[in-house]
């Protein structure tokens, strides 16, 4: 009994190192986070950045369009003129090659001061493109460095499973199955240890009468509120043990 029951305890340490070494292989490290959002970031701006500039670049080509209108216009308004005899038509060609004239001007100013716009996003741009490759960079380090560290714990929970595989061929089918339906329930902890008469799975009392039985270690126990088997914990586990022992994960304390 004792022997199998020292089996099982040792089956669930392992499974809870192997469940350690998921949640770590799951939670993404905070320095690559960091990196991940600062790349959102520079990403967003830079699409922000591109539209700006695509807009400024459609609006330019526009006046463009237009200013290369208003030159054929005033052209052509010029070629009249020569031809034109009257003194009042000729005055008012004149005024209307000035109004050509002067919104032109304006044409070009606007245009000019799209171009230095356009530029100066431009610089921006290439200011947050050598930021995002930097950062990218890092990223790469830090995936890299994430990785590896994924690798090292995938290869214990390698070394791990194949203990358990040992271990658990050592354990009774029936007794083996029933700790396995369990620890599926109740969060990865399938036997829990004792102590003054305290559950260490849920950490409720058990009765007097069941914590007596429990001592005398001749059958399986089950805790009557989270329905875990259940050991006396100082026939398995010393004193100096004890003190090493992890706790239960509280997750896992249903």
């Amino acid at each position: 009994m004792q022997e199998e029951i020292s089996k099982l305890i040792q089956l669930q340490n392992i499974d809870l190192e192997i469940l350690k070494i998921e949640k770590a292989m799951q939670d993404i490290p905070q320095s690559l986070q960091k990196v991940q959002k600062e790349q959102e970031k520079l990403l967003q701006k830079l699409e922000e950045l591109n539209q700006i500039i695509e807009e400024k670049e459609k609006q330019k080509n526009l006046f463009e369009e237009e200013l290369k209108e208003e030159y054929q216009r005033l052209r052509t308004a010029q070629t009249r003129l020569i031809q034109i005899r009257g003194l009042r038509e000729y005055q008012l060609l004149l005024r209307e090659i000035e109004e050509i004239k002067k919104v032109n001007k304006q044409k070009e100013e606007e245009i000019l001061k799209l171009m230095e716009e356009i530029e100066n996003l431009i610089k921006e741009k290439q200011e947050l493109e050598g930021k995002l490759n930097e950062i990218n960079e890092l990223f790469k380090e830090e995936k890299r460095k994430f990785d590896e560290y994924c690798n090292e714990l995938s290869n214990n929970k390698e070394k791990l499973l194949k203990k358990r595989e040992d271990i658990a061929n050592k354990i009774p089918s029936k007794l083996l199955k029933k700790y396995e339906t369990i620890r599926k329930k109740k969060g990865g902890i399938g036997i829990a240890p004792v102590e003054n008469s305290v559950c260490q799975g849920c950490h409720m009392s058990i009765p007097p009468q069941l914590y007596n039985e429990l001592q005398r270690d001749n059958r399986y126990y089950e805790c009557p509120h989270c329905k875990r088997l259940i050991y006396y914990k100082k026939i398995y586990i010393s004193e100096k043990e004890s003190q090493k022992d992890k706790k239960i994960p509280q997750a896992a304390n249903k």
